[in-house]
């Protein structure tokens, strides 16, 4: 069969067709050759390469979290970037995580970057299982050390002995400037649960309410109350006191003037001594809680009255009063008690009841509260 010729217009659109071919030929190769020459120039990031994911916690409490560094020369464009995780508390070993990076196209073309940011895949592993911590844990080998004598006692925490001290500091909550026998001494355990889990420990108490109760026992105690004082105690001061009745030259002069009385000398000097003492009563006197550690008191003293006679070389002689005291009585921890029978001394001697009754009830000295002993 004879093969046709085309037609004139048959042969033009043929070679319309090829033009346009060839134009979208060369269009697509320019695009090609842009997109290529684009790419080459622009600076490539792979922010997996930035992203600096850390791990914490235990297993079953595990935590993600993300930190991304700043390439300087990109600053704009490093802080809109962004790390995100489909799950980020609570993990467990084995668990898959999908880990997605945002960022803003805008600053990524400012900067003519090439981003790669290709979500990824991770999983949980290494997460330990944590040593429970109790108070009493915490609290194991802490000791609370007292310095004085009750009522005015000063509180210490020795911690030598504790198992974390590395990590954990102890103090005293409201604490007092000075503690009885019978106070408690609360000592809280102060800790960043976080330090605990870098040793795998996991607190089982806040720190805020991590609080230990110590008694104060087993310790030395001044005497602050009469019904301390026995019989026989009262029967030592006595025999002590009566042995400090020989000079009384330090009183003579004055009573013996008081009296109307000469003294004489001997060898220029005053011969006045005590005799024929006999016991009238004593009182207790105890320091005021509020003048605990006022500078020259002491806690407590017991004030026994005599009367006795004052005489000197020539006979001559009359009656007074005389104070002696023994002071800072206590008791020892074990129950005995040190009645301090070297600090007796006579503190007064008066003719006048009136001036002997104001010292012994301390109606003049307001630092102390004077009780009369029934002994």
């Amino acid at each position: 069969m004879a093969r046709r010729r085309m037609t004139k217009q048959e042969r033009t659109r043929q070679i319309y067709l090829r033009v346009c071919f060839l134009f979208a030929l060369i269009a697509a190769l320019f695009t090609v050759l842009y997109v290529v020459l684009n790419d080459v120039s622009k600076t490539e990031v792979d922010l997996s390469q930035y992203a600096h994911i850390t791990l914490t916690g235990f297993n079953g409490e595990g935590s993600l979290s993300a930190t991304v560094d700043i390439d300087d020369k990109y600053g704009v464009f490093f802080n809109t970037v962004s790390v995100e995780f489909s799950k980020s508390e609570g993990l467990t070993n084995g668990d898959e995580v999908t880990i997605t990076y945002n960022y803003d196209k805008k600053a990524a073309k400012l900067y003519n970057l090439k981003v790669k940011a290709n979500a990824q895949h991770y999983t949980v592993s290494g997460l330990v299982d944590p040593t429970p911590v109790s108070k009493r844990d915490l609290f194991k080998g802490i000791r609370v050390e007292f310095e004085g004598i009750a009522p005015l006692l000063t509180a210490k925490i020795d911690a030598s002995a504790g198992e974390f001290n590395d990590v954990v500091s102890y103090e005293i909550v409201d604490e007092k400037e000075y503690y009885d026998e019978g106070d408690t001494v609360k000592v809280r355990a102060v800790f960043d649960e976080a330090d605990l889990e870098e040793l795998d420990y996991v607190a089982t108490v806040a720190s805020s309410e991590c609080i230990e109760d110590f008694s104060v026992e087993g310790v030395d105690r001044y005497i602050t109350d009469t019904d301390e004082i026995t019989d026989e105690m009262m029967a030592s001061l006595k025999k002590e006191a009566l042995s400090l009745f020989t000079d009384a030259n330090e009183y003579g002069m004055r009573i013996f003037c008081d009296a109307g009385l000469v003294p004489v000398y001997v060898n220029k000097k005053t011969t006045f001594v005590w005799s024929s003492p006999s016991y009238i009563s004593s009182y207790l006197a105890v320091l005021k809680e509020d003048k605990y550690g006022k500078t020259g008191t002491h806690m407590n003293d017991i004030k026994l009255c005599f009367e006795s006679v004052i005489s000197q070389a020539d006979g001559a002689a009359c009656k007074a009063e005389v104070v002696v005291w023994f002071k800072d009585i206590v008791v020892k921890d074990d129950g005995t008690v040190d009645l301090k029978l070297d600090s007796g001394e006579i503190i007064s001697a008066d003719r006048r009841d009136s001036h002997i009754k104001a010292l012994v009830r301390n109606e003049i000295d307001e630092d102390y509260e004077s009780t009369k002993l029934g002994v």
